[in-house]
């Protein structure tokens, strides 16, 4: 498979959010875009080389399921990264789709991550955020990175990526800033640590479960193993 340009990736990032009303500039808000979308969304705690795995059973029911068990800042890249799937890629490649975020196999998984990159951090919002708070390739510091962290909604390693593309830092510099510790640097600074916490609430369920499950069941897309499980105990959770 020939590799595809990063300027290609970007396209298909913009033209998502144009679709979804989203501008080139404003962070994603992810719970709100989900809801709009009409996307079934489900929280629960998974194993930790889980991240999330999406289904698309027609144009009207798309359902994504996220490893709560994670931080907050990966949970939304994880989302951003099954919305490459669910709305950019052939619709004839794949109707269930299992994701490990971290460590992506293939080039389609790959290519998902850096899309999720570019959705949730326009150039030209990155490029805003970095000149209101002073940082460029010669300033540029953790609190940066944190401060754009909660703003945007992504994990530490995610925005130093993104803004590393953007200044194009020197090496050393950019070692020196991925060894920092996020959450200790943030409380040292003052900084809300949010992004990079666990959620108090673990099993959660976006959208209207009741109208679309069914629809989910009947395909037998999802009547295998611990999935159904875990869907079944949402259902009658919620019907309690």
């Amino acid at each position: 498979m020939a590799r595809i340009p990063e300027y290609l990736i970007e396209n298909e990032a913009s033209q998502l959010r144009d679709r979804f009303f989203l501008g080139d500039r404003l962070p994603v808000d992810i719970e709100g875009l989900l809801l709009k979308q009409g996307i079934l969304t489900v929280f629960t705690p998974m194993s930790s080389d889980f991240s999330g795995m999406c289904l698309k059973y027609d144009e009207k029911t798309n359902f994504i399921l996220v490893n709560s068990d994670t931080v907050i800042g990966r949970q939304n890249f994880t989302i951003a990264h099954e919305l490459y799937h669910l709305y950019v890629q052939d619709e004839h490649e794949f109707k269930v789709h299992s994701c490990d975020v971290i460590n992506p196999q293939s080039p389609i998984e790959k290519h998902a991550n850096m899309f999720a990159s570019y959705f949730l951090l326009p150039k030209a919002g990155v490029i805003d955020v970095m000149q209101r708070i002073e940082c460029n390739k010669k300033t540029v510091n953790a609190a940066h990175i944190i401060v754009m962290c909660n703003y945007f909604g992504v994990s530490y390693m995610a925005m130093l990526v993104r803004v590393n593309k953007i200044l194009g830092l020197s090496p050393e510099r950019l070692e020196a800033l991925k060894e920092i510790q996020p959450v200790s640097k943030a409380k040292e600074f003052g900084l809300k640590t949010d992004v990079f916490d666990k959620p108090k609430i673990k099993d959660k369920v976006i959208g209207d479960y009741s109208s679309k499950a069914q629809s989910l069941y009947e395909s037998g897309l999802i009547s295998k193993g611990h999935l159904i499980e875990l869907l079944d105990d949402v259902k009658y959770s919620g019907d309690e």
